[in-house]
């Protein structure tokens, strides 16, 4: 339901934004820039509003939830978008990581005030220990509310930052008035203290701290009016961030120092991390102490709190999708709070927070990380205008594209090669995380997540088309009366504006057949399969052929166009010597490293095969052999074309143990869940006669889909008990054959 409007989004926007980061970073930005760090925060800004406006694009075309993920999952590949959602999560962990030690360094401080004796008697590496512990506290406490189902939202937090920051402006500009304009602003001179490289390193350290305006995304299906709340929402919350931001930066460099001192200086060494708590003192006395200390900490537990709740978030959504374990996106049935997901997260916040040894290098690997997923976020709008098109009437469109998307690729990429040479460490937690991950998802995840990927695919062509591919199937055709349902089934296989139709014609010319009446029977066939792809409204090419072989003709033809599938259409069973099992058909599915799918009508059906009147789909599979990625785009595109049932099937032999039973139910579940997207149903039947059995279920349906067996060495053949089954089957088969990885080659 939506309901949340302009003020609540932009309230969001707000407490995201101005979260910690100013608090805990902007010491460090001024220890880096000194004056400087005021051109600093102004120009991360800038690229902010860049970003925010392309991501305001994707947000308004897809008003759902899920963020920059989603929209990686729409523009690019599964594997891209396993890395993008992968790289959000370690974002937000990271993120989680500073806030907490932010948290930390500010609770050791206000202890420092209240015991100064005691802790000055501490040594620095206890100090560093006591931080930690409070960060672990810290972390700890708000992952057991979020597990209870008790996330606070941070209301009250949020109010006390904005009065805090409100009051050290007023009293700032107060006393720099009484001071007089010159004497006040004097060290802010010179402007550049640290030279123009140190506002890059600024800029790197302290991008984190502009990026809690994605949250306004990646709740916008909950979004009232989103075309209009969502991009407002965005551009008003960053406003409102550098309304306080650039005020708190100019007070605290000049009323707040001491005399004689010149900002960097202020900030240099461990003095960087309370900068913020020990300026204001200099200007307000002790409560401008307790006043930034209450803020920061305030401020780091409301941050901390949003960070953990959107990397276990992410974390739940890409479980869903199967490109994490499918248990991470388990739900608490009482309070709803993804537990997995929450203990995963905090278990790689916690093993951060022992590696990371301080703020900036924290605040260098969030800022870095959420670089390179706001560069993604540009590319993503520029591919999505690029194949969709100029946005509809009424969703908002990037304004001065191509530079916007362009001038923030640019910003995010340059900034990240910096972040890579200037902080190694940044880098190599984030290459380390990375490739953590793709262990994980190549070694265990990658079939699963391609699979469930293929299935939505077939269900939705739109992710074809904004993912920049066009769909090609070539389609063989010879017979008249079977021609029209072989172009319906290609039709959804390759549907409008994102596929392509190839029908192809071989008339047979070995010296002892008639060409001309190959010929007119051929066009016959082409007109009953282009009535059937044109009234589909799928763009179609008619290919025509003369050779001695037409299965050559058929892999020379595949090969020419680099089509993605072949369907062949088959006619009666004609035994082992003939029909679809004869050597030709073995050698040209051994050859061609494209799918392959046959279609065969049985002898005596009463009508020719349409895919529109097919409601139930029986799939009998046989062990647990892998997932199949045309099958699973198969079965969407069924779906997508009125398939009511879907049932997969396996047949044991009498006195199969529990254990075996349960295994086989089991894999057929993962099947069904990934492969049909959780649709239809499974069954588990003993039979003597496995072949008898499905053949008994197959007459309550209207398709029979099977699998084309692969013996070792990677060769597709039919076999003779699937011949027989192929033969007697009461209803239309589907035969499919998807190549194993080894042989498979793109064609483009």
């Amino acid at each position: 339901m939506r309901t949340v409007g302009l003020w609540r989004a932009t309230g969001l926007g707000v407490g995201a934004i101005m979260g910690g980061g100013i608090v805990v970073l902007g010491g460090v930005a001024i220890a880096e820039a000194g004056p400087a760090a005021l051109l600093a925060f102004a120009l991360n800004g800038i690229i902010a509003f860049f970003t925010a406006a392309s991501l305001a694009e994707l947000a308004t075309r897809f008003p759902e939830n899920g963020g920059q993920y989603l929209y990686a999952r729409r523009t690019f590949s599964v594997q891209t978008a396993f890395g993008v959602g992968w790289v959000m999560t370690f974002a937000h962990v990271v993120a989680a990581v500073l806030y907490a030690l932010g948290f930390g360094v500010y609770g050791v401080a206000a202890m420092e005030a209240f015991f100064p004796s005691l802790l000055a008697a501490l040594p620095p590496q206890a100090l560093r220990v006591l931080t930690l512990g409070l960060a672990l506290g810290g972390t700890g406490f708000y992952l057991l509310r979020l597990l209870r189902g008790r996330a606070s939202g941070g209301a009250l937090e949020n109010g006390i930052k904005l009065v805090a920051f409100g009051a050290l402006i007023v009293a700032g500009v107060w006393v720099g008035v009484e001071r007089g304009p010159v004497d006040a602003l004097a060290p802010l001179s010179p402007f550049f203290e640290k030279g123009a490289l140190g506002v890059v390193v600024a800029m790197g350290l302290t991008f984190i701290t502009f990026q809690g305006f994605g949250i306004i995304a990646s709740v916008a299906g909950e979004v009232r009016d989103p075309v209009r709340t969502i991009p407002r929402a965005m551009f008003l919350s960053l406003g409102v961030a550098l309304l306080f931001y650039l005020p708190l930066l100019l007070v605290l460099m000049t009323v707040g120092l001491a005399p004689g001192q010149t900002p960097a200086e202020a900030a240099a060494g461990p003095l960087a991390d309370t900068f913020f708590a020990t300026a204001a003192s200099n200007y307000m006395g002790s409560f401008g102490f307790w006043l930034v200390t209450a803020a920061a900490l305030f401020s780091t537990l409301t941050a901390l709190e949003a960070n953990l709740l959107a990397a276990s978030r992410i974390t739940q959504a890409m479980a869903g999708h199967r490109t994490l374990p499918r248990g991470l996106a388990d739900r608490e049935d009482g309070t709803g709070a993804p537990r997995p997901a929450l203990y995963f997260v905090g278990g790689a916040v916690g093993i951060l927070l022992l590696v990371v040894p301080d703020l900036a290098a924290a605040g260098a690997a969030a800022s870095l990380v959420f670089l390179v997923t706001f560069g993604i976020t540009h590319s993503s709008a520029w591919r999505i205008r690029d194949r969709a098109g100029v946005p509809a009437e009424g969703v908002f469109a990037t304004p001065f594209f191509p530079l916007v998307p362009l001038v923030g690729m640019a910003a995010c990429g340059l900034l990240v090669l910096f972040q890579l040479v200037a902080v190694p460490l940044a880098g190599g937690l984030l290459f380390l995380w990375l490739g953590f991950g793709l262990f994980i998802y190549f070694g265990f995840l990658a079939d699963r997540a391609e699979a469930l990927d293929a299935a939505e695919v077939g269900e939705d062509p739109a992710l074809t088309r904004l993912r920049g591919r066009e769909v090609r199937v070539l389609v063989p055709v010879a017979d008249p009366s079977r021609a029209g349902g072989l172009a319906s089934l290609a039709a959804a296989l390759a549907p409008t504006g994102s596929g392509r139709v190839l029908l192809h014609q071989v008339v047979v010319d070995d010296g002892s057949t008639d060409v001309r009446e190959g010929l007119e029977v051929g066009a016959t066939a082409l007109g009953n399969a282009l009535v059937r792809t044109r009234a589909a409204g799928v763009s179609t090419e008619l290919l025509l052929s003369v050779a001695p072989n037409p299965w050559d003709e058929i892999q020379r033809m595949a090969a020419e166009r680099q089509v993605d599938s072949v369907l062949l259409g088959m006619g009666a069973m004609a035994g082992s010597e003939g029909g679809i099992v004869q050597p030709s058909l073995t050698r040209l599915l051994e050859s061609l490293p494209c799918d392959v799918a046959i279609l065969h009508t049985p002898a005596g059906f009463t009508a020719s095969f349409d895919l529109s009147t097919v409601r139930q789909v029986l799939i009998p599979l046989s062990g647990d052999l892998g997932h199949d990625l045309l099958r699973a785009r198969v079965l969407g595109a069924l779906t997508r074309s009125g398939a009511l049932g879907l049932t997969f099937l396996r047949v044991l032999p009498p006195g199969t143990s529990e254990a075996e039973r349960i295994e086989a139910e089991g894999a057929l579940r993962r099947y069904q869940e990934d492969e049909a997207r959780g649709r239809g149903q499974i069954r588990v039947l003993e039979s003597v006669d496995a072949m008898a059995t499905i053949l008994e279920e197959a007459r309550a349906v209207d398709l029979l889909v099977l699998g084309i067996t692969r013996p070792r060495g990677g060769k597709s053949r039919i076999g003779e008990l699937l011949a027989r089954l192929i033969q007697q089957s009461p209803v239309p088969v589907l035969l499919l054959s998807h190549p194993p990885k080894n042989r498979r080659k793109s064609l483009r």
